[in-house]
């Protein structure tokens, strides 16, 4: 009753999780991050040009926003990467198999990070789309 069975769909990922054991930019999550964090700065910079005698009073929420939203997430991103990657240099994390409980827990890390990053600024991005779009119609 109490014996232990493998779920076969839970072993589609053999390797163990290395994000945190390398640099951020390796990871195609991150990158995409990167990309989303850079176009939401370059349409911002754009909103904020086309926009700025209409936009009166509002560039500088506009940018409030952008730096709680995005900037700061990614920021702090790269400080809690860089806090686990040096417990690993230091040898209080080792690196270990896929079958390992370490092994899940930095998945979750590495997923809640990156999904969170990802909401975060996509969401800013709908913003800007939003104010791209109600400016468009007037």
């Amino acid at each position: 009753m109490n014996e232990r069975k493998t779920v076969v769909w839970f072993t589609d990922d053999p390797e163990p999780n290395n994000f945190f054991f390398r640099s951020p930019f390796r990871s195609w999550k991150f990158i995409v991050n990167t990309i989303l964090l850079a176009s939401v700065c370059i349409g911002t910079a754009l909103v904020l040009w086309n926009y700025r005698t209409g936009l009166k009073y509002f560039p500088s929420w506009l940018l409030v926003f952008l730096l709680l939203n995005a900037v700061y997430p990614y920021w702090w991103a790269l400080k809690r990467h860089a806090k686990i990657y040096e417990h690993y240099r230091a040898t209080r994390i080792a690196g270990c198999t896929a079958e390992d409980p370490l092994n899940d827990l930095l998945e979750v890390a590495d997923n809640s990070m990156n999904e969170g990053l990802r909401n975060s600024t996509a969401l800013f991005g709908i913003l800007l789309l939003t104010i791209y779009s109600c400016h468009w119609v007037h």
